[in-house]
């Protein structure tokens, strides 16, 4: 038979993981919703490796490049470039 506390326990339990749940969904729409994003988070929007999207780069995707040599990416101008070779 389970007692009061386990219950509470229990339900405490699945509350904190209901909202963790949230937070992880909430994080995720808003790294979705950035455009301008590092190498890592581009390639996973792409749902490929870092290595295939550098070889993106290779075939004349676009990439931004800063002074300070960080390498950001568009991920508006990756799909229109992708979109250039749809058939």
């Amino acid at each position: 038979m389970i007692t009061f506390e386990e219950s509470l326990k229990q339900m405490q339990l699945d509350n904190f993981n209901g909202a963790v749940s949230m937070f992880e969904q909430a994080l995720q729409t808003v790294v979705d919703s950035q455009d301008i994003v590092k190498q890592k988070y581009a390639a996973a929007a792409f749902d490929v490796s870092v290595n295939s999207l550098k070889s993106w780069v290779k075939q004349g995707c676009p990439e931004i490049r800063l002074e300070s040599g960080m390498v950001l990416y568009s991920k508006k101008a990756i799909r229109e470039w992708l979109l250039q070779y749809q058939k």
